[in-house]
């Protein structure tokens, strides 16, 4: 049980995170938008999805006075073409490093089970040791619920849980479950935002946490 305690408990989003999948998702807001004979640059579509995808939506489809539940339609109609999107440069490396430290890995997204059989497809889902998806039921970000569910199904901590992710959205909902958070946001899209770390890529995750001091509650095995 002390081996247990001593992990750290990383939990990942998904998207802009694990995957590179923004441009991605901007093209598909793009193209429905298309639909409507309306022409947006992919570049600033992109900004507004770093928010949220439903954002864009209503942002954009209030600039272009669409319904905005016709350009959600859209949106779905383009997200059910064939699709696909990398993992984020240095993730397989970066999952096996801080494995090699002794912490555990869990996935929060508001993204269906798809992204399950993504990390399955590259390879990657046996680094899981549970996740969270739409299908759960679960508040959505910045809600801790889902946070703190994993925290009593697993048995960890606050202080030994860390929340990975690229938007305000993942590093608040870490927040208001007790958690640390690290922020990956090499365009600077949240320069003001209070995360208790900051990166620009995934190879500096692991560093990050063997700089963390001898008896930090939230330190990971030293090995």
């Amino acid at each position: 049980m002390a081996e247990h305690a001593a992990r750290l408990h990383l939990i990942w989003d998904f998207d802009g995170t694990l995957y590179d999948s923004y441009p991605l998702m901007a093209a598909q807001l793009t193209q429905a938008l298309a639909e409507f004979g309306i022409v947006e640059q992919p570049q600033a579509v992109y900004a507004l999805i770093k928010r949220t995808m439903y954002h864009g939506i209503c942002t954009l489809a209030q600039r272009h006075a669409l319904d905005r539940q016709a350009l959600a339609a859209a949106v779905q109609r383009q997200q059910r073409k064939p699709s696909v999107f990398p993992p984020m440069e240095g993730l397989a490396a970066c999952l096996a490093d801080t494995a090699a430290l002794g912490c555990r890995h869990y996935l929060f997204t508001h993204r269906d089970r798809s992204a399950l059989k993504q990390l399955a497809a590259d390879g990657l889902a046996h680094w899981f040791t549970d996740a969270v998806t739409r299908e759960t039921g679960f508040a959505d970000k910045p809600s801790p619920q889902a946070i703190l569910a994993l925290m009593d199904r697993h048995h960890f901590s606050p202080s030994q849980t860390v929340m990975i992710g690229d938007r305000d959205l993942d590093i608040l909902s870490g927040a208001a479950a007790g958690a640390r958070g690290i922020l990956l946001d090499p365009q600077g899209f949240y320069p003001t935002l209070a995360a208790t770390w900051r990166v620009q890529r995934l190879a500096q995750i692991p560093d990050l946490l063997r700089t963390l001091p001898q008896g930090d509650p939230a330190a990971p095995l030293q090995v």
